[in-house]
């Protein structure tokens, strides 16, 4: 008779499994972020072409996040996660067949939905295995910027030496893992005889969970109308900004300078890279720092090195140094906001929590290149780095106003309710 396993083994192998999601479903999100630039521009497309092949892979996210996060709280995040990864897993091997605008734009539109779920899914479980801890969601942050930092420069590197075909088969390769990591996670929980999280559903219940109802959704926007969601919202937005730059016209830009995939995808890893810094100091900060100002201090940041990039474009040195102020910046605020959400919002809702938060930030990589794309075709695409970036930071700054705002209410309101 096999031994039942005991339960720290079970939280331990479950605690591995997020971390392999981590590993991958974000590195899977980047590394596309590399190759599809460069392979838009070996297409022959116009920088508006690429800004919005690079804003479809978003729509579908922005439209359908909520419903994913509602399908977490109810089938589980592991089998959401599960199915998105092996869509990651097949999809990226279709982009080199055709180099058409639309095709492309098709794929990006599909790919986009399933990786995006495939963050928010990873993101959602470890948000409930740490129970809203900064810490422990340190570690996720860490080891997702480690999957972010070597896909792209994995990528870069095999696109300069192999190609097209190469590249994305890493893609979906790395993708594998995502799958590998959700069936190691159900495995552990099987051990336990228990669904933890997960709903037993029937296949007519499984289907029918598939259709978005406009009653969850309500209970789901609903949730904007505490404030520290709605300032994570905003900041959702504004900190996914200056990425949605780098994985569109920067490239482009710096393409255009004469460097090299690899060279590229080197600066977007070590963006990456210096996020391991900055998930390291989220927790000691946040012990002397409200994480609201914090988080603040990082999207500014974040912004003026992107936006600078026209102005440093051909020094080296500037470009790593800026790429380590954007990895810090998105390294540090990542494990805050999941803090604040977690804190803020009950455990039964946190898939349906992570999915708002995701539909926000798909908005930004929808609207960000978008606009950017725009604007480099009609001023250029240096003045363009500026027109964004200028108009990011007017949007921070509010968001510093409304923080001000729900801070000093919350604080007046615990003081009345304690005299």
């Amino acid at each position: 008779m096999q031994s039942e396993t005991p339960p720290a083994s079970i939280e331990k192998r479950e605690i591995h499994a997020t971390l392999g999601a981590a590993l991958f479903t974000n590195g899977v999100w980047d590394m596309l972020g590399v190759v599809v630039p460069l392979y838009g521009v070996a297409a022959g497309l116009s920088a508006a072409e690429i800004g919005f092949v690079v804003a479809a892979r978003s729509v579908l996210p922005t439209a359908l996040s909520i419903h994913g996060g509602i399908l977490m709280d109810q089938w589980g995040t592991r089998r959401v996660l599960g199915c998105v990864g092996v869509v990651s897993t097949v999809l990226p091997l279709v982009y080199p067949i055709s180099s058409l605008f639309t095709v492309l734009v098709l794929l990006q539109l599909l790919l986009g939905l399933s990786s995006s779920l495939g963050m928010s899914a990873g993101q959602t479980w470890n948000l409930q295995s740490s129970h809203g801890d900064t810490a422990k969601l340190a570690y996720f942050s860490l080891v997702s910027r480690i999957g972010t930092f070597l896909g792209p420069v994995m990528v870069g590197a095999i696109w300069d030496a192999f190609g097209a075909w190469a590249a994305f088969a890493s893609i979906s390769l790395w993708a594998s893992g995502i799958v590998a990591s959700a069936a190691y996670g159900t495995r552990a929980l099987a051990d336990q005889g228990q669904p933890a999280r997960a709903t037993r559903l029937t296949p007519s219940r499984s289907i029918g969970a598939l259709l978005p109802r406009w009653s969850e959704h309500k209970n789901a926007l609903a949730l904007a109308a505490i404030p520290a969601v709605a300032f994570v919202l905003g900041v959702s937005f504004f900190r996914n900004a200056p990425g949605a730059i780098q994985a569109s016209l920067y490239v482009v830009y710096l393409g255009d300078l004469g460097m090299s995939g690899t060279v590229i995808g080197t600066l977007v890893a070590l963006c990456e890279l210096f996020g391991v810094l900055g998930s390291l100091m989220a927790a000691p900060l946040e012990r002397v720092m409200r994480a609201h100002w914090l988080v603040i201090a990082c999207i500014t940041t974040s912004v003026l090195a992107i936006a600078a990039t026209p102005l440093i474009g051909r020094v080296f040195g500037l470009l790593v140094m800026a790429a380590a102020v954007r990895g810090i910046g998105q390294g540090l605020s990542q494990p805050l906001v999941y803090s604040i959400l977690g804190r803020a919002v009950p455990a039964a809702a946190h898939g349906a929590s992570v999915g708002l938060r995701n539909a926000v930030t798909r908005l930004a990589s929808i609207v960000t290149p978008a606009v950017m794309g725009i604007a480099a075709e009609a001023w250029g695409i240096e003045v363009s780095f500026y027109v964004v970036g200028a108009a990011l930071l007017v949007g921070t700054a509010a968001l510093a106003v409304f923080a001000r705002s729900s801070i000093s209410t919350h604080a007046s309101m615990a003081q009345r309710l304690g005299s």
